[in-house]
């Protein structure tokens, strides 16, 4: 008889790095220019300013806490009033599902700010370390001082980019100007600065190394869009049959041409009766 325990069940795998190739294309472009504005937009916003008369902030979106009251641009929504906002929510999910069904996943691949960020973090990797190739000696290469000092420049570069984030999200509920020089003088409310500390810290780590493990393990939306997809959905997928094996075509060999199409699935074969 067998002594041996079964190895338990492991819930979460080790994530192994990966080191995307640059690209170039439409859609790659698409991602970069929606990068720009989402990320322009979520930078920018708290310093623009909005005449409201005399007594009134002038800052054009600002969610103020104290006097429980949020400006947008024109729009004043106090508590009584928040099924507007409640409504603008149900609209965003709704159009969210409409969006997910039509095609696939365009919210996780081009406007979650998971992958906006990953992607700048990215970016700023290739600067640093090179493309694919370069990363990938550099992962394996032993620590020098070459590879402390590139580490350091990726790092420091992230970790700037995540103050940057956590900064601009307080501005969203107080005077930007104001609360940026209290920040410089370190005459700020404390919470502005665990919140800071906070997005700094959740930033540079999902963006710098977390990455894919967030979607798999932490996002509930991979979880829910399953089922606003269906067969007449756009997805991208790898079919096997289409690029398999992999190499140089031999004389006398059938190309992935002379290879059958597999059926689209419908709905009398995708669901029996």
């Amino acid at each position: 008889m067998s002594t041996t325990e079964p190895e338990p069940t492991r819930l979460y795998a080790a994530r192994e790095p990966i080191f995307p190739r640059r690209v170039r294309g439409t859609f790659r472009s698409l991602k970069w220019v929606i990068m720009a504005i989402t990320l322009g937009i979520y930078y920018i916003t708290p310093w623009i300013r909005w005449d409201r008369g005399p007594g009134m902030p002038d800052q054009a979106v600002l969610v103020d806490l104290a006097n429980r009251r949020f400006f947008f641009f024109w729009i004043e929504i106090w508590p009584h009033e928040f099924y507007f906002v409640a409504g603008l929510l149900v609209m965003a999910g709704l159009g969210l599902f409409l969006f997910t069904s039509a095609l696939g996943r365009v919210w996780c691949g081009y406007a979650c700010p998971q992958t906006v960020w990953t992607d700048l973090f990215i970016q700023v990797e290739r600067w640093i370390d090179g493309d694919r190739n370069a990363q990938v000696r550099l992962y394996d290469a032993p620590w020098d001082a070459r590879k402390i000092r590139l580490r350091a420049e990726k790092w420091l570069s992230w970790l700037l980019i995540a103050l940057l984030t956590g900064g601009a999200w307080v501005f969203y509920f107080a005077d930007a100007p104001t609360l940026f020089m209290d920040l410089l003088r370190g005459q700020a409310h404390p919470a502005a600065y665990i919140t800071i500390a906070i997005m700094t810290a959740t930033t540079f780590f999902f963006g710098g190394f977390a990455r894919e493990q967030i979607c798999i393990y932490a996002c509930p939306w991979p979880r829910i869009q399953a089922a606003m997809m269906d067969e007449d959905t756009l997805t991208v997928a790898y079919r096997e049959w289409r690029g398999e094996p992999r190499g140089k075509i031999l004389k006398g060999e059938a190309t992935k041409s002379d290879v059958p199409p597999v059926p689209r699935a419908t709905a009398s074969t995708a669901w029996p009766a």
